[in-house]
């Protein structure tokens, strides 16, 4: 934060770029102002830890079939009126308990897990604890997983990133008009956001299909389109809204989430539906047509996977997996053998 007269901040993490008085705080409502001095009052507080499978968050393509130590935390830089988790991204007064980022991470390790996720609420409005806990849990041989909005600015999102092994990317739809007026957000801000991730990270995204807050069948067509220019077997997940917080229309008809997944696939390879009980999911080799990994819920069978060569793939230089039928590479980060980050030091 940037110190100015009369003892005011100007905290310029995310698009808001927040002027705080004595004794305010930000939009976020976890970045505060104490005596004309940054203020984190919530700096490892932790609303939630959990062990989930890696697909719930959804991460389809990284480590398939193994677990995440997942850890929420509190607040947020955008008001969706929709969010499933309003409980601790809308407010701050639910409890929980203050971990330093080394128990974090040695919580994490005792689990078994391979990675570690920051989820949940959105993490990225605790930065400065992102950024120790990742590097702690990096040292130790762990993976790093980041679910965010991606509602950072380039600066500090890049900082972030190269500190992340995968990223799972809301783009909440192709408007950004309704980015902002409805989100309080910014669709170019997630956009630069994917653009970094996909440099630095594994990335996947996903759309949630909230009824009214786009026209989907241009969105949807337009953010496939714009993840295709970074690379079209970059996964996408469409996924159905369901009454939530401050919504209360129907959930999304799967007919329309099938549809719409079409449509995407015109330009992704790697089209997926999500939030709808009851359907499996497959990913088949692009170049023999193989079943690679097929998941009925959150079971998963990855065995068409086989261990592959880093950077095989132009999509990323993080792809370690091939077709067990083929041979071919496969845009996968292999549950045996995960390649290394890019970077063995992210920079500070």
């Amino acid at each position: 934060m940037e110190s100015l007269p009369e003892g005011r901040l100007s905290c310029s993490l995310c698009h808001h770029r927040c002027i705080l008085a004595e004794g305010a705080r930000g939009i976020c409502r976890v970045r505060g102002n104490s005596g004309g001095k940054p203020d984190l009052p919530f700096y490892g507080l932790v609303s939630s830890l959990a062990l989930d499978p890696i697909e719930k968050k959804p991460l389809l393509h990284f480590l398939p079939g193994t677990e995440v130590f997942s850890a929420g935390f509190y607040g947020c830089n955008l008001r969706c009126p929709f969010c499933q988790n309003w409980e601790i991204s809308q407010g701050t007064e639910a409890g929980g308990s203050r971990l330093k980022p080394s128990a974090l991470v040695d919580l994490a390790l005792a689990s078994g897990a391979p990675s570690l996720a920051f989820t949940y609420s959105e993490p990225t409005v605790h930065f400065e604890y992102l950024v120790e806990a990742a590097d702690l849990a990096r040292e130790k041989g762990l993976r790093t997983v980041l679910v965010t909005n991606g509602q950072l600015n380039h600066e500090p999102a890049e900082r972030l990133l190269t500190r992340m092994d995968a990223v799972n990317l809301d783009i909440k739809c192709f408007s950004e008009e309704a980015y902002r007026r409805v989100l309080k957000g910014e669709l170019h801000q997630a956009l630069d956001f994917a653009t970094l991730a996909w440099q630095t990270s594994w990335l996947e995204v996903t759309t949630l299909l909230v009824p009214g807050l786009d026209e989907w069948e241009g969105a949807v067509e337009g953010i496939a389109g714009f993840l295709a220019g970074l690379s079209p077997l970059l996964p996408l997940h469409l996924s159905a809204y369901h009454p939530a917080y401050r919504m209360e229309e129907p959930p999304t008809r799967a007919a329309l989430v099938h549809e719409l997944a079409a449509r995407a696939r015109k330009s992704l390879a790697f089209v997926y539906e999500g939030n709808l009980a009851g359907e499996d999911s497959r990913s088949n080799c692009q170049a023999c047509g193989s079943l690679l990994v097929s998941r009925r819920g959150y079971r998963v069978e990855a065995g068409g996977l086989a261990p592959g060569v880093p950077g095989s793939l132009p999509m990323s230089p993080r792809s370690a997996a091939s077709c067990a039928s083929c041979g071919e590479p496969a845009p996968f980060v292999h549950p045996l053998r995960g390649d290394p980050p890019i970077r063995s030091r992210a920079k500070s």
